[in-house]
């Protein structure tokens, strides 16, 4: 393949590697989560208000549209939007 790896074979070194350093995997993992979230905390026009019925039906919803989606139109971070999803489905 012209000295390119194929998808199959960085896949196994991929494995092979995050088995034998599973402590560097986790702070990578980690890393990865922040700078990904970090993103979306900008977005906090509704920080420390209350959440309303509409926006627990449009976070729910089944063809509801993505998160980073969502977090723009309701001015909400994702973090929240995932944390208030999970809370309503407890119930």
């Amino acid at each position: 393949m012209n000295g390119r790896e194929s998808a199959e074979v960085v896949r196994k070194r991929q494995l092979l590697w995050r088995a034998q350093n599973p402590d560097a995997w986790r702070r990578n993992r980690a890393g990865q989560r922040v700078r990904y979230y970090r993103q979306f905390q900008k977005n906090i026009r509704h920080k420390g208000r209350r959440w309303t019925p509409v926006e627990g039906e449009r976070i729910t919803a089944e063809d509801r549209p993505t998160d980073r989606k969502l977090s723009k139109s309701l001015g909400r971070s994702v973090q929240a939007i995932q944390q208030r999803r999970y809370l309503l489905s407890q119930h």
